[in-house]
């Protein structure tokens, strides 16, 4: 059995405390779970359909997906997310909320050029509060908000 969390505590103390009909079920066996306890009480929700897609397709590495696409016969379209459709001249600029090594060179190329510092440049981009992050995003590979990619994507245009 694993080691009891808080939350799993907390939990259990609220559903103790608020449903006693249902904790000493709990307790007798009678529901196998806590989780499917918490269901019951209405203190937590089934994950839906979606929400079970979108976990595995963030565990599916790109031949699971692919042969995922392929199977419910998807077409590619221009994806809809700003990141993924925030393209420069050069082409995408970031695969999800991390940018592509050729962004990464493209942006400290203009920064070089311009003497900017990635604060400067996120000012112009129109994030004042995000120079950090682009400086993350830049030296480590960290991830973005994916509005600051698709003003990120915009400002490289601009530079152009």
């Amino acid at each position: 059995m694993s080691k009891p969390r808080k939350r799993q505590s907390m939990a259990g103390q609220r559903l103790k405390r608020d449903f006693p009909d249902i904790h000493a079920e709990l307790v007798s066996g009678r529901i196998p779970s806590l989780k499917k306890a918490l269901i019951k009480a209405g203190l937590a929700t089934r994950p839906t359909p979606i929400e079970k897609l979108v976990k595995a397709w963030g565990k599916a590495n790109a031949q699971e997906r692919e042969q995922f696409l392929t199977q419910i016969g998807a077409n590619r379209i221009a994806p809809t997310i700003p990141a993924m459709a925030a393209e420069t001249a050069h082409g995408l600029i970031a695969n999800g909320r991390y940018l592509l090594p050729q962004t990464v060179q493209r942006i400290e190329t203009i920064m070089k050029a311009r003497n900017l510092s990635p604060s400067l440049v996120m000012k112009e981009a129109g994030f004042p509060t995000e120079g950090r992050a682009l400086t993350m995003a830049l030296a480590r590979n960290a991830s973005l908000r994916l509005a600051v990619i698709a003003a990120l994507g915009q400002w490289i245009k601009d530079q152009d």
